[in-house]
């Protein structure tokens, strides 16, 4: 068919025409499309002959349309249909030639008669202006476009470099300042390839930002504790691991395991392993605990187990490993410095004990041992004598024996009746006295010979216990007796006992030189049971010393050894023992078990009188008597293996 504005013929599939690209009608009659087919090779011919579309000069490619440039009224006049751009049919004028005319002659397609309308050969002045303007650029507009491109992306670059993650981590990189997300994962990055100072260098540096926000990454402290642990900065990753479970998670278990690992690297077992208990009181995680038990030497055992017995207890220290073992039974003490170094079986009597021992190796110790013991042992009975308290008119003898239990008694009492088949509980040993002081194990033990009470009339107290196999004791037997015996009744030691005309306290020191001479000194000394300094003057038969109160100096202490003074009661030197105790209260109590001392008599500890022994044979006569003030003098004969006074000596004990 033809189109009905250029008038090409189109071919029967096409809906286009293929010359304008108007859109085609279909709807012809027969006689039309008869018609068209009739016309249409001889018009396809007439458009194959036509001039190829013209190219306005320098402008490759331009577009194939026209335009006519005439003013629209000369247009409009003569009837044709056109618009700003129109097709060779219409004006048959090309777009953007030289000079505006492609023929003075209209074109014939042979279509029909009609006149083909026609271009002028002139161009308006508006015509002239479109093709000067479309044949220009304005590159002004070009350059404003480029900056204001420039400008958005320098704009966008930063806002994504200061604003995003991404871009923070790119200005890490490139060594700027960055948030300390940022500074963490670059340091991360540097620790991956192996540059570990760079590594810290940004840890640090992310450390410090977070400081200064308040805030802590555990996550970033752990790496760059790890950091300072491949490059054996260990003091600097013990600060961070401390850091991190004491003042920002001491909950968390990561930190607690890498110290541990830093100590054990150096060797510090000891410190790992309290920083292990640490650990555990803080996360209650067993795996320290356990940590703990491996690093640490084996605790402990005891041979007999912690409890109830009726009985001493002979108890072992076992351990498996070569280690010492510190015990203790004192609660307060501190292992393993104030225990006591084990070194055999420990026996434990009647009490309450509570034994405690580590084990130590180096600087490690174990954990302790606890083991509590009560032991409570049989209690002996009461011994009895065969003497009843009274009055007597002259001396008696005296037996003792082991209490005993009637078979009433022992069923009212199972507990003893228990101990009859213990032949520990019931080897007894019975001490007495007969001085009046209480029984001791330095006390005479009665071995079943009777002894003598009432040597010398008045009062006298006799005294006696008994300690079974166990060492425990029992109740103490006290009777009281009195005898009206001869020579009577001795007097103790008193203050009106004296040595010439000397007073302890009372004589001044100006006194007594100008009696007895000025002597040697005085030497400046401390004595034991005075406070301040006192001056000692030395003679030749003896020394005089003399104590500093508010008065002045007096008399504190004076010893002789030769005649030169008489002893109280006119004792002197060279006198016999018995003649010395002879003159004073004596019961008559022998020896103790020990051997040390023997008992004269005893009212309390500032009235008494005692006989010491030394392992050499020689002897001393101890006689003590209170003062009214409260002070204390006691009086000294020294006896030599013979028994014979060597010295007197008469000084304020207190």
């Amino acid at each position: 068919m033809l189109c009905p504005d250029c008038n090409t013929y189109a071919a029967q599939d096409e809906i286009v025409c293929p010359r304008c690209g108007k859109l085609l009608d279909r709807q012809t009659t027969e006689e039309e499309a008869l018609m068209s087919f009739r016309q249409g090779r001889h018009l396809r011919r007439v458009q194959d002959e036509l001039p190829p579309q013209p190219v306005m000069p320098g402008s490759t490619g331009a577009s194939r349309s026209f335009e006519d440039v005439r003013p629209r009224e000369t247009a409009e006049d003569t009837g044709a249909f056109y618009s700003r751009r129109e097709t060779l049919a219409s004006t048959g004028r090309y777009y953007g030639l030289e000079d505006g005319v492609l023929d003075n002659a209209p074109i014939d397609y042979g279509l029909n008669a009609a006149p083909t309308i026609m271009a002028q050969g002139h161009r308006s002045s508006r015509a002239k202006r479109t093709i000067r303007m479309k044949r220009l650029i304005n590159w002004a507009w070009v350059l404003i476009g480029c900056i204001v491109l420039v400008i958005a992306l320098v704009i966008g670059a930063y806002v994504f470099l200061t604003k995003t993650p991404s871009g923070q981590v790119i200005m890490a990189r490139m060594g700027r300042d960055a948030t300390s997300a940022a500074m963490w994962q670059v340091g991360q990055e540097y620790l991956h390839t192996g540059d570990i100072d760079r590594a810290i260098e940004y840890f640090l540096i992310a450390r410090e930002k977070d400081a200064e926000a308040g805030e802590h990454n555990v996550t970033g402290l752990l790496q760059l504790g790890s950091a300072y642990e491949a490059n054996a900065m260990y003091p600097e990753a013990e600060e961070v691991y401390a850091f991190i479970y004491t003042e920002v998670a001491p909950a968390a278990p990561e930190a607690y395991r890498a110290q541990v690992r830093v100590l054990l690297a150096q060797g510090r077992e000891a410190d790992a392993a309290e920083l292990l208990a640490e650990a555990y009181r803080k996360t209650g995680n067993a795996a320290f605990r356990s940590q703990r038990l491996e690093i640490l030497p084996e605790v402990p055992a005891a041979s007999v187990m912690a409890g109830y017995y009726n009985a001493a207890q002979t108890i072992e220290l076992l351990q498996g490993q070569d280690c010492e073992i510190w015990y203790t039974l004192d609660k307060f003490a501190v292992l393993p410095q104030d225990g006591i170094l084990y070194e055999g079986p420990l026996v434990l009597s009647e009490g309450e004990h509570q034994l405690r021992a580590v084990a130590v190796n180096g600087d490690l110790v174990s954990d302790p041992m606890v083991a509590t013991y009560q032991i409570y042992l049989p209690t002996p009975l009461q011994p009895d004598s065969n003497l009843a308290p009274k009055t007597y008119p002259k001396k008696r003898t005296v037996s003792l024996r082991p209490g005993k239990l009637s078979d009433e008694d022992l069923e009212k009492n199972p507990g003893y009746a228990a101990t009859l088949d213990d032949p520990v509980a019931q080897t007894i040993t019975i001490y007495y006295t007969i001085d009046g002081s209480q029984p001791d194990r330095d006390s005479p033990v009665w071995d079943g010979t009777p002894f003598t009470m009432g040597t010398y009339g008045g009062y006298q107290v006799l005294k006696a216990v008994s300690v079974n196999g166990y060492g425990k004791q029992g109740n103490m037997l006290e009777v009281r007796y009195k005898f009206e015996t001869s020579p009577g009744y001795r007097k103790k030691l008193t203050v009106e006992d004296t040595i010439a005309d000397l007073k302890l306290g009372t004589t001044t020191r100006e006194a007594f030189r100008s009696k007895y001479g000025e002597g040697q000194g005085p030497e400046m000394i401390t004595m034991n049971t005075i406070e301040g300094t006192c001056e000692k003057y030395t003679y030749d038969w003896g020394y005089a010393t003399f104590m500093k109160i508010k008065s002045g100096w007096v008399l504190a202490d004076v010893y002789f050894t030769n005649n030169q003074f008489e002893g109280p009661r006119k004792t002197k030197i060279g006198m016999e023992e018995t003649k010395i105790t002879g003159l004073y209260k004596d019961f008559g109590q022998v020896v103790g078990a020990t051997g040390i001392k023997r008992g004269l008599y005893y009212d309390n500890e500032d009235e008494q009188g005692v006989i010491s022994i030394l392992p050499t044979g020689e002897k001393t006569i101890y006689y003590r008597t209170g003062t009214a003030d409260g002070h204390v003098w006691q009086l000294e004969y020294q006896l030599d293996k013979n028994g014979k006074c060597t010295s007197i000596r008469w000084f304020f004990e207190r």
